[in-house]
């Protein structure tokens, strides 16, 4: 995979031993933060995937009939999700896939029923363009969950971040708390209701 250099607002793969840990596990549940989202079958997106700390949790909640497709930009990241998996006896229906920091150059027929973009958009340079090139892989009655961290990110900046979704045609459901952080559930189409 291609080594790409990091723009300084995103967190090096150097630094992903803070990203997949115990204690990590303890504070922020992979099951209790997307667990409500995410059922068998589902196609689901895990964007800024990092060392896959949500990742491996989340194919084991899709099953062998779905599908998670980690995201990330660091090679380095996506090495570390692929020795993790090839460390485990379990068939994970997992895909890795790189981006660029301009486009998640995903395959246009991929369509989400959900993404994650957990601690990320703050490490996008344009983020009404983000949220375009996410809305165009989510289905209509998908719903993508954006976890913002506030020691990173103040509250007027993530209204901001709210505000360019809302832009780019997604629709706020819900403002769930406990999920490590300030975060809004949204999704593809007009519906209502998480």
């Amino acid at each position: 995979m291609e080594k790409t250099p990091l723009h300084p607002r995103v967190c090096s793969h150097r630094h992903s031993f803070a990203l997949n840990n115990p204690l990590r596990r303890l504070l922020q549940s992979p099951s209790r933060i997307v667990g409500p989202y995410i059922k068998p079958g589902d196609t689901v997106i895990d964007i800024g995937c990092g060392p896959g700390f949500f990742s491996l949790p989340m194919a084991e909640m899709v099953g062998p009939q779905g599908k998670v497709i980690a995201v990330d930009l660091q090679s380095e990241m996506l090495d570390q999700v692929s020795k993790r998996l090839s460390n485990t006896t379990a068939e994970f229906p997992l895909l890795l896939h790189q981006c660029t920091e301009d486009s998640l150059g995903l395959d246009p027929k991929v369509q989400a029923d959900f993404i994650l973009a957990y601690y990320l958009v703050h490490e996008t340079p344009d983020q009404r363009g983000f949220f375009h090139g996410v809305k165009t892989h989510l289905k209509t009655d998908g719903r993508l969950l954006v976890v913002e961290p506030s020691f990173h990110v103040g509250k007027n900046d993530f209204e901001e971040t709210v505000h360019s979704a809302e832009q780019a045609g997604l629709t706020v459901l819900d403002r769930p708390k406990k999920k490590g952080g300030m975060s809004v559930l949204l999704s593809g189409g007009r519906t209502t209701g998480p």
